[in-house]
C-alpha cells in the first residue's frame, strides 16, 4: 500500500492548485533560492490540515455539513488571497516580502482542497494503520513537489515574470469559484 500512496501523493502534488500557483508564483518573483524556504511553509500546512481531517473523519464520520462549510471558508480565503495577490507589486529586489509569501503559502494550504482529500480520503483508505506515518510521508514528498514548483517559476521567461502575480491572482480567483461551487453541492 505504500507505493500506491506514494504514486497517489506524487500525482496529486503534482497537479496544478492553490499552493502550487502561489509556489510558481514565488518562484518568478524570488527564484529557487530565496523561495526554498516556502516549502517548510506548505509542509507546515499540509501536516496540520490533513492531521485535523484525519481527525475530523474519526469523530465526525458524517461530516458533510462540517466539509461543505471549509469549502466555503476555502473559497472565501482563495478570494481574498487573489485580489491581495492582484494588488501586490512583484518585486524583485531583496526588499520583495518572502515572509508576507510564507504566511499567504501556509494559509493557503491549509485551506486547499488537496489537503481535505488527503486526510479524509487518501489516508484513511490506503494508510489506515498507518496515519502517522502516512502524512510524514506526504509532507516529505510535498517538499520535493514544492521545490520541483519554484523551479518552473523561477525558469519562466524574464519578460513574463512581471506578471506572475497577476496569472496567479486570476488562477486562485479560479479555485475560488470552484470551492465556492463544492461547498454548495455538498
Amino acid at each position: 500500500m505504500l507505493s500506491t500512496f506514494v504514486i497517489a501523493s506524487l500525482a496529486i502534488l503534482a497537479t496544478p492548485g492553490p499552493t502550487n500557483t502561489l509556489l510558481a508564483a514565488s518562484g518568478a518573483v524570488f527564484g529557487l533560492r530565496r523561495g526554498a524556504g516556502l516549502t517548510l511553509a506548505e509542509a507546515a500546512g499540509y501536516a496540520v490540515a490533513i492531521g485535523f481531517f484525519i481527525t475530523l473523519t474519526t469523530v465526525m464520520p458524517d461530516n458533510t455539513l462540517a466539509m461543505s462549510a471549509l469549502k466555503a471558508l476555502a473559497a472565501a480565503w482563495l478570494l481574498i488571497s487573489a485580489i491581495n495577490l492582484w494588488r501586490q507589486p512583484v518585486q524583485f529586489s531583496g526588499a520583495a516580502d518572502v515572509s508576507g509569501a510564507a504566511w499567504r503559502v501556509f494559509l493557503t494550504t491549509i485551506l486547499n482542497p488537496k489537503a481535505m482529500f488527503v486526510g479524509c480520503f487518501l489516508i484513511p483508505d490506503l494508510m489506515p494503520e498507518n496515519s502517522a506515518p502516512a502524512v510524514a510521508v506526504f509532507v516529505t514528498l510535498s517538499c520535493l513537489a514544492g521545490l520541483a514548483w519554484l523551479t518552473i517559476g523561477e525558469r519562466l521567461p524574464t519578460r513574463v515574470r512581471p506578471y506572475a502575480y497577476k496569472v496567479a491572482a486570476v488562477a486562485l480567483g479560479a479555485f475560488s469559484v470552484a470551492a465556492a461551487a463544492g461547498s454548495m453541492s455538498g
